[in-house]
């Protein structure tokens, strides 16, 4: 019997070993398994997280469209001053000067002028037009009317009132709902803005020529105050060169955080119809750097409309040269007739999905200034040379408006993105 013992112990130790090496190997194993199920789901996330990366890539394939409408020289000399004026309500209103475009621009996501006067009320100055023009404002009340989004506040004309002049036409455009360009209230202020304009982001800025002399700015002859030098958008037209770096140092501000990039600018010889070689050459190195949009202003006659390329050309660029004056009493009997014409351009604008914005179609609509007696009274309205007009305004010079037409138009260099709306004398 106690043979029999002896061999169930031993049998019964072999058993135990084996249990114990049978147990390990299972350990082993489901530690293995673990591990690999681990492993499986870290690169399955991974797999997951990229094919989630890669198809809201894909995805973002939704087009966005933006238009943009710019309108020339916003001007108010005496005998507009004195047209406007009700002396039964001794007020000024200049909403019947825009009557005729105002649904051009209320079409417009985003609508832009400039505005060549100041709006520095009458407690300290008169009003006053040429050579230095103060308005009531009453004139801001009919642009925004009639539509506008953003003006540029900056021309030779800025400094017309001193540091009163600049201060207080920013906070009365500010407070009646106007984004401003050109100039600042504070040097913490951007000297540029973004629109966001149905998801596609516009850097724009606007400068205007004058003379720097020894780091003073001048205006229309006017020395700016040491206190808005630094708040005032000017670049010196001595230098062609200087003055890119000046205007393209505020541009790199803007650049790489929006879809497209517009720049603003007070330049040229007054009257003339054919740009400047410096209008030129700065147009090209503005194009050469990315810029997409070049909006121009202060001949006071409408200047041509082209698309150029950059120098490798990669890139191409809207060049506006002048819009001519919006309204004015520029007028044939004392300068030209030239003056009396005017530029609204329509500007449709696309970005596809995380691309860059592109212009797609560029509209010229010709304006004309209409000046007339109605009975006693003197009135000024911006005539859009389009649609039906004729119907409308029937009282209209039907010949002025016809060489207006022709007078633009034949400015416009037409290509596969730019045209001129179609001529209302046209069957």
């Amino acid at each position: 019997m106690g043979s029999n013992r002896n061999k169930k112990k031993k049998k019964s130790k072999i058993n135990r070993k084996n249990l114990t090496i049978v147990l390990a190997a299972l350990v082993v194993f489901l530690v293995a398994i673990v591990a690999g199920v681990k492993t499986f789901n870290k690169v399955d996330n991974v797999a997951k997280v990229n094919k989630t990366t890669e198809l809201t890539q894909s995805q973002n394939n939704e087009t966005y469209s933006a238009s943009l409408i710019a309108c020339g020289d916003v001007m108010a000399h005496s005998p507009q001053l004195d047209a406007q004026y009700n002396p039964s309500t001794k007020q000024y209103s200049f909403e019947n000067n825009y009557k005729y475009v105002k649904e051009y621009v209320q079409k417009a996501d985003l609508a832009i002028a400039n505005l060549e006067t100041t709006l520095a009320g009458n407690d300290v100055y008169n009003y006053s037009s040429y050579p230095t023009f103060n308005t009531p404002d009453s004139l801001a009340d009919a642009l925004k009317d009639t539509g506008f989004d953003l003006l540029s506040t900056i021309n030779n004309h800025s400094f017309d009132m001193s540091s009163l002049g600049v201060e207080r036409t920013l906070s009365t455009l500010k407070s009646k709902g106007f984004d401003t360009v050109g100039t600042r209230q504070k040097t913490s202020d951007d000297d540029y803005i973004i629109e966001n304009v149905n998801n596609i982001k516009l850097g724009i800025t606007s400068y205007t020529y004058g003379e720097i002399k020894n780091g003073t700015k001048y205006l229309n002859g006017i020395k700016v105050s040491s206190d808005k030098t630094d708040l005032m958008n000017v670049f010196d037209t001595s230098d062609v060169n200087k003055a890119f770096d000046t205007i393209y140092s505020t541009v790199k501000k803007y650049q790489d955080d929006t879809d497209m990039q517009i720049v603003i600018i007070h330049w040229g010889d007054e009257y003339s119809r054919t740009p400047s070689k410096f209008q030129t050459e700065l147009a090209q190195k503005l194009c050469d750097a990315g810029i997409d949009i070049i909006i121009g202003s202060h001949p006071h006659v409408v200047q041509p409309v082209e698309t150029i390329k950059s120098t490798d050309g990669k890139k191409e660029t809207l060049v506006v040269y002048s819009l001519g004056n919006y309204i004015s009493n520029q007028r044939r009997e004392v300068l030209s007739m030239y003056t009396e014409d005017g530029l609204m351009v329509d500007i449709d604008i696309e970005k596809k999905g995380n691309n860059e914005a592109t212009v797609k179609k560029v509209k010229c609509i010709p304006t004309w200034v209409d000046k007339y007696q109605n009975g006693s009274k003197t009135v000024y309205e911006i005539i859009p040379i389009a649609g039906n007009i004729l119907e409308k305004a029937s009282y209209v010079n039907s010949s002025y408006l016809k060489q207006s037409y022709k007078n633009t138009s034949e400015l416009i260099k037409t290509d596969d993105k730019i045209s001129v709306i179609k001529s209302p004398f046209k069957k």
